[in-house]
């Protein structure tokens, strides 16, 4: 039981880092705290009035991030990855990192890199697997908040 809800917690935890990280950016930020489905964060950013939907996933001393999508999924990748991503990333030393994509920019990085992990050479025939995005994929990707809004 604690396992889930410390999983929550930083879940929780990485929203509310993002959202402050837009407000400090002049973004009007606000958490749909679970009540809105692939939708973390609805952002506003108030000298266009432009607004855009969130999807923030966080991670404490792991290297990968889940996306939500199965390989058996992959063909419906753009009507399953409907927004922009913010992965964060904390350390044991608390340090926060941002890695910031475009709805485009994440679709890319999935195919890309699933394709290289699915096409390895293996013994036994992969089964179906959640897609995760590897840390080291992401790097390029590090505190590029102007993504959210291409």
């Amino acid at each position: 039981m604690k396992k889930n809800i410390d999983k929550h917690l930083i879940g929780l935890t990485g929203e509310y880092f993002v959202a402050g990280m837009m407000s400090l950016q002049g973004w009007v930020a606000s958490l749909t705290l679970k009540n809105y489905p692939s939708v973390d964060i609805f952002g506003l950013d108030p000298e266009t009035d432009k607004t855009i939907n969130i999807q923030v996933k966080t991670t404490k001393n792991a290297k990968s991030y889940q996306v939500g999508l199965m390989r058996s999924q992959i063909d419906f990748i753009n009507d399953r990855i409907t927004c922009p991503f913010v992965f964060v990333y904390i350390n044991k030393s608390i340090n926060i990192e941002y890695y910031i994509l475009s709805k485009k920019q994440l679709v890319e990085v999935i195919l890309r890199t699933d394709d290289e992990y699915y096409n390895r050479k293996r013994e036994m025939q992969l089964k179906d697997y959640p897609i995760a995005i590897s840390l080291k994929d992401l790097t390029d990707y590090k505190d590029k908040w102007s993504n959210l809004w291409e």
